[in-house]
């Protein structure tokens, strides 16, 4: 697959060895700069260590959300009343929009700055943000501070959501940028790394549950276990020094200098100040088509899919509330990775016109009537779910592929001037940082809709 998608995009243009390259002579007395390199000529090696540097740095992104994500139920039996039912809510609108903005602040520099030391910067805040949540936040401040009814649970909360929001969001920008100057293939490792690792994750998190309700033998098993929560964030700790290992990789490979090379000369041209603008302007419609994609799945995912349990009454110990709906984060994240890793390998899906991109996004809003038809709360009273498991099942393993496959195609076509010709060489990097900004303002548009979404679950905005 990965070779197909790189003949794809290399087309007939012939392969420039590294040992052939030479320094362009820069203006009397400023030091030589290496020349631009076109995608294909960025192959001086098979590539399979470039490949899977960044699909590590694209896991490293989803990390913190991901894990936040499935420490959901954990932290909403934390709270009570109407705050325990839509913190899910709270907590992904406060993420998606500080997401936005630390995105914002760090687009303005995107194509002026090196990117390696917002990798290890924003990675080093991800690591020790990771390390307090697994230690103390989940086993001992978060549960004390709820059996005492302080009123700092709240804040402490989102103060660690926060940190985390700001370090994955300029690890972003600067992945998407490298990716995108580096070639579409490495964007397909980004984007295929940001499902793998949801599954990793999303499958770590249904093992431990099924072990917990093991060990309940048929009891309640609204309690979500305090060690499943742990094991997550430190996996998510773990890595984050994998992704500070593959960025060392990354800066010592010999085609590192070469792929700078834009962001090196673009430093030396004066009046390229509204580049950005430019950019944004010629893949309007691919930016507003991937926005729109995580727009319907945030709005749906996880805050609608959480809600929905077995339709069995009363449910087996495996098809109990915490193993219903840690399979349903699995089934989800594994459409998504599949999605993601093979739609681009599919004959023609990297030939599509925009317009039928767009379609495919706007598409996606079939998926509400669908849920909300499953067993959500309204339903489970009511006995009257018109959906049962396994459609349930399946139906959200296609949402997952759907938001895979077509934000991936989304991705990859608007930073590649060989599959984009709206842009240039020199655009590419800028171009993948807008979209994945696009892709955040989905995201956080995505949270707002989730308010909207549970009116029609609960009957009131908040609960």
């Amino acid at each position: 697959m990965l070779a197909s998608f790189r003949s794809l995009l290399s087309g007939s243009t012939s392969r420039v060895e590294y040992a052939n390259y030479a320094p362009i002579a820069s203006e009397e007395g400023a030091p030589p700069q290496p020349a631009p390199r076109r995608e294909a000529d960025l192959r001086t090696r098979e590539g399979r260590d470039v490949y899977i540097c960044f699909w590590a740095l694209g896991a490293g992104i989803l990390l913190p959300w991901n894990a936040l994500i499935c420490t959901f139920p954990l932290l909403s039996s934390f709270f009570t009343g109407p705050l325990a039912t839509n913190l899910p809510s709270y907590v992904g609108t406060v993420f998606c929009f500080a997401n936005l903005f630390f995105l914002g602040l760090a687009q303005r520099t995107v194509g002026k700055s090196m990117p390696t030391a917002r990798l290890r910067w924003s990675l080093l805040l991800l690591l020790a943000t990771a390390i307090a949540m697994t230690f103390p936040l989940l086993p001992l401040v978060f549960p004390s501070l709820s059996d005492s009814g302080s009123s700092l649970l709240l804040p402490v909360l989102m103060g660690a959501t926060l940190l985390l929001s700001l370090s994955s969001s300029y690890l972003q920008s600067a992945v998407f940028a490298l990716a995108a100057l580096w070639g579409s293939t490495e964007m397909l490792a980004v984007m295929s790394g940001q499902g793998g690792i949801a599954v990793v994750v999303s499958g770590v998190q249904l093992a431990l549950a099924i072990v917990d309700a093991g060990r309940s033998s048929g009891g309640s098993a609204e309690k979500h276990s305090t060690l499943a929560a742990e094991g997550l964030w430190a996996m998510g700790a773990a890595g984050a020094v994998v992704c500070l290992a593959a960025l060392k990789h990354l800066t010592e490979h010999p085609d590192y200098v070469a792929v700078l090379a834009p962001l090196v000369q673009r430093e030396e041209i004066s009046g390229k100040r509204h580049v950005s603008r430019r950019v944004f302007m010629k893949n309007i419609r691919l930016e507003a088509a991937v926005a729109f994609v995580f727009i319907v799945t945030l709005a749906i995912f996880p805050p609608i899919t959480t809600t929905i349990t077995s339709v069995r009454d009363p449910a087996p110990w495996l098809l109990q509330p915490a193993v219903f709906i840690g399979a349903h984060f699995l089934v989800f994240n594994i459409g998504d990775y599949v999605g993601r890793t093979w739609a681009p390998s599919i004959p023609g899906a990297m030939k599509l016109r925009v317009s039928t991109i767009m379609l495919l996004s706007l598409a996606r809003v079939v998926f509400f009537p669908l849920f909300l038809a499953c067993n959500t709360p309204t339903h489970a009273e009511l006995h009257k779910a018109l959906i049962g498991d396994w459609l349930y099942f399946i139906i959200l393993l296609l949402f997952g592929l759907t938001n895979g496959a077509v934000s991936c195609i989304i991705m990859i076509t608007a930073s590649s001037p060989q599959l984009n010709p709206a842009i240039s060489e020199d655009e590419k990097d800028i171009a993948g940082t807008l979209a994945a900004f696009s892709l955040v303002s989905g995201l956080a548009l995505g949270s707002l809709a989730s308010f909207a979404v549970n009116y029609f679950i609960n009957g009131s905005i908040f609960g």
